[in-house]
């Protein structure tokens, strides 16, 4: 009797070992698992939904844990995340930017509902890479960008009713990330900065007239 259940508990764990692997061998994606390359906090937010219970900006930030699955439910709203200043989403060949939305095809869960992501380098100027559904990527030369800082994701889901209303956006994943660069950094206009510049200017129109 004992030999026989153990039998049928290998087998159940055998069989549960091969949908495992099937399933995700059908999807063929992989989380990234360098915490860099994922959201590092939200900037904005604004969630719908009186029963909404996934409504902590937290649930979207850092890198996918399948095994412990909290995801943000805009419910109609939208959220916008900060990937980090030394940490920002390029332009390279192939998609550029991963959103994991909690649905049937990635996380065995859910129907994959809709969203649309926007990207931007200074939250004033926004480019559109287009809606998505489900764990969906997207790429810069969609847009007029090479780098972004900031990704903006928007419902497009219209109902707000139920516990997990809308779009369940579970993390945001940059697939390429790099520095900051050089061209987006700012040139310094302290007063110190401005006084330097101008002795610089005055002793370079000096040797100028020197040389004349």
């Amino acid at each position: 009797m004992l030999e026989r259940k153990l039998s049928y508990m290998i087998i159940s764990l055998i069989l549960m070992l091969s949908l495992s692997l099937t399933a995700l061998a059908a999807d063929g994606r992989t989380p990234g698992t360098d915490s860099r390359a994922y959201a590092n906090n939200v900037v904005e937010m604004e969630v719908g939904g009186t029963s909404n219970i996934n409504n902590l900006p937290t649930y979207i930030i850092g890198v996918v844990d399948l095994n412990n699955i909290y995801p943000l439910s805009l419910g109609g709203g939208y959220v916008i995340v900060d990937m980090g200043a030394n940490e920002l989403i390029i332009d390279e060949d192939g998609d550029d930017l991963r959103v994991y939305e909690k649905d049937q095809i990635f996380y065995g869960k859910d129907a994959p509902e809709a969203y649309e992501v926007f990207v931007s380098q200074d939250m004033e100027t926004w480019e559109s890479l287009g809606e998505g559904k489900g764990t969906a990527e997207f790429d810069l030369a969609d847009s007029k960008l090479n780098w972004a800082r900031y990704v903006k994701i928007e419902d497009r889901e219209t109902s707000t009713a139920g516990r997990e209303p809308g779009a369940d956006i579970d993390a945001v994943e940059a697939l390429n990330f790099a520095e900051e660069p050089k061209s987006a950094i700012p040139v310094p206009s302290t007063p110190g900065f401005a006084v330097i510049s101008s002795i610089i200017a005055f002793v370079a129109l000096l040797f100028l007239e020197k040389k004349r």
